[in-house]
């Protein structure tokens, strides 16, 4: 590949942070898993970690949510990022236990942010947005009966499900942009320009459904 291949390939536009919504490529058994059963068991597992508050009981399910996922053919490469990232949200709420609180605390609330974390990612992982988006329709469609339209909070949902990876993308874009410019000390340049892109992505949103007569 020439010089001048090679720059125009790296003047091209990265690709977007994805943390989540990204479905592994190898296929195992948790795939073939219902996505209502999958469901479930994330609900169950939240309700557990918020009510019982306890260390032991919430890492316990964190490591036992890492066996799954490893023996449903997921590779270490799909968790480590968003491991990465989940682990400088645990080291700020540990500090601020440490400051606050009991250490105790912090090692609770810490497991029950990563149980969770592996959880929304085993799904995310395994199960299209399609897949998703099928399985919340039949979730509210007793909504019905209150004059409420199913497909259109499922396209809610999936809108939503794009916002969340849009929008990360957006903010490394702008912390990229701002260590170009030296300005790696500046929440402004960090920020700002992110807020300003993911409003005009909700314009942009709006208007093409609204061209597509999809939504009033």
């Amino acid at each position: 590949m020439s010089a001048g291949a090679r720059s125009r390939r790296g003047a091209g536009i990265r690709p977007r942070l994805q943390l989540f919504g990204k479905v592994a490529r190898e296929p195992g058994w948790l795939h073939r898993t219902p996505t209502g059963l999958k469901l479930l068991v994330i609900a169950l597992i939240g309700i557990v970690a918020l009510i019982a508050r306890d260390g032991y009981v919430n890492w316990t399910m964190l490591a036992v949510l890492v066996v799954i996922g490893f023996s449903a053919g997921l590779r270490l490469r799909h968790f480590l990022l968003t491991w990465i990232y989940a682990g400088v949200l645990v080291a700020f709420v540990l500090g601020m236990q440490l400051v606050f609180g009991t250490l105790s605390a912090g090692i609770a609330v810490a497991g029950t942010v990563l149980a969770c974390v592996q959880a929304a990612l085993l799904l995310t992982l395994t199960t299209t947005v399609a897949q998703l988006l099928d399985a919340f329709t039949v979730i509210v469609s007793p909504l019905r009966l209150l004059g409420v339209n199913p497909d259109t909070i499922a396209l809610t949902a999936g809108l939503m499900v794009r916002a969340i990876s849009h929008l990360s993308g957006l903010l490394g874009e702008g912390d990229r942009a701002a260590r170009a410019r030296g300005l790696d000390t500046s929440i402004r340049a960090r920020v700002v320009p992110a807020i300003l892109r993911s409003v005009k992505y909700a314009q942009d949103t709006g208007r093409a459904l609204d061209a597509r007569g999809i939504v009033d």
